[in-house]
């Protein structure tokens, strides 16, 4: 979900467990970037993964908490390609992602 927008960034929704969202922090401090950096990071790797490897898909935990994140334009440009190429939602891949990215 789309909430604002920010020069050359938008603003996403995406439910996610506590745990999940510690991840990310923890990435961020650890590799001295911003969060916006963690999250562009790991939506680049899912689009990449598609090229050569057919996703499987997971829905956000309906106990997770809505997390707002600011992603690059080009890169949210490819992660809703991907949602209307594989036929789901735009949330889906980003907490796809996300969940992906931290295995």
């Amino acid at each position: 979900m789309t909430t604002a927008k920010k020069a050359e960034r938008t603003l996403q929704q995406v439910k996610m467990p506590d745990d999940l969202h510690r991840a990310i922090k923890m990435k961020a401090v650890q590799d001295d970037v911003l969060m916006q950096e963690v999250f562009d990071e790991a939506m680049e790797k899912l689009i990449a993964d598609r090229k050569t490897k057919k996703i499987q898909y997971l829905a956000s935990p309906r106990e997770g908490k809505s997390r707002s994140f600011w992603l690059r334009d080009s890169i949210l440009a490819a992660v809703q390609s991907a949602a209307e190429q594989d036929d789901v939602p735009v949330n889906r891949v980003e907490y796809t992602a996300l969940v992906r990215f931290f295995e």
